[in-house]
């Protein structure tokens, strides 16, 4: 093989792994945004926030 297909080779394995880790930041990030959304609900109806790390001050 020579240099060029082997940079073109890790070039698009790069690609296709920047896509796939955005794809689930993504979706990551919409399910914790969708739980702060309940939990902020919660509270506002004063049932406190679902978690049990509350601190006491």
């Amino acid at each position: 093989m020579d240099w060029v297909k082997i940079w073109t080779f890790f070039f698009f394995l790069s690609l296709g792994l920047f896509a796939a880790l955005t794809v689930a930041v993504a979706i990551g990030g919409f399910f914790n945004i969708r739980s702060l959304f309940k939990d902020l609900s919660e509270a506002r109806r004063g049932h406190g926030p679902r978690s049990d790390s509350r601190t006491e001050v």
